[in-house]
């Protein structure tokens, strides 16, 4: 979306965003859009992730790994568990993809020093180098991406997008409650 349409679309234009004046409709609408609004911003972000992730080679849940070692162990081993904390996802999910970054040469897998029942991941040095690469390369990007966005706006959306993160079991319970069956077989794929 170009500059002129982000334009329109924050000012009214394209959609007509609810407000939250009062009454259950206006707060339901609103929610609405919210919704929508995420559906848009998480489809064109997993698209951007694929392209980037199969510019090295890898699939979006093993790039999503070797970004979070990336960030988390620049020099010291991270646990499977630590990675799982920080991209939100199963334990059992992250231990499957590593396996096969591990024989990728993407990760090294060692016996953590402090408990030899677990292991510590690491970025291999070779996979260290092209992620620097890659790095460069991504400012560019998301300073295009987040061109009207302030270091204050950002932080800003990361304590938002944290409550909603922190919202969501609650709302899953409540919602598996409401719709029972409906969400065993899609929880698979989680």
């Amino acid at each position: 979306m170009g500059k002129a349409k982000a334009r329109e679309r924050r000012s009214g234009g394209l959609i007509q965003f609810a407000t939250a004046e009062r009454g259950v409709g206006a707060r339901a609408a609103m929610f609405r859009d919210v919704v929508m609004l995420f559906y848009a911003t998480i489809g064109r972000l997993q698209r951007l992730r694929r392209l980037i992730a199969s510019s090295v080679g890898l699939n979006s849940a093993e790039y999503s790994i070797v970004a979070a070692l990336y960030r988390l162990g620049p020099k010291s081993g991270v646990r499977i568990r630590e990675i799982a904390d920080y991209l939100h996802m199963a334990p059992e999910n992250v231990t499957t993809a590593v396996s096969k970054l591990v024989a990728t040469k993407w990760v090294v897998k060692t016996i953590d020093p402090d408990d030899a029942r677990a292991v510590t991941l690491r970025l291999h040095m070779s996979a260290r180098k092209r992620i620097d690469r890659l790095t460069e390369d991504l400012g560019e990007i998301n300073d295009i991406w987040f061109q009207e966005m302030s270091a204050a706006d950002i932080q800003l959306l990361m304590v938002y997008l944290g409550r909603v993160l922190d919202g969501f079991d609650a709302a899953y319970q409540r919602a598996s409650e409401k719709f029972p069956g409906s969400t065993n077989q899609m929880d698979r794929g989680d």
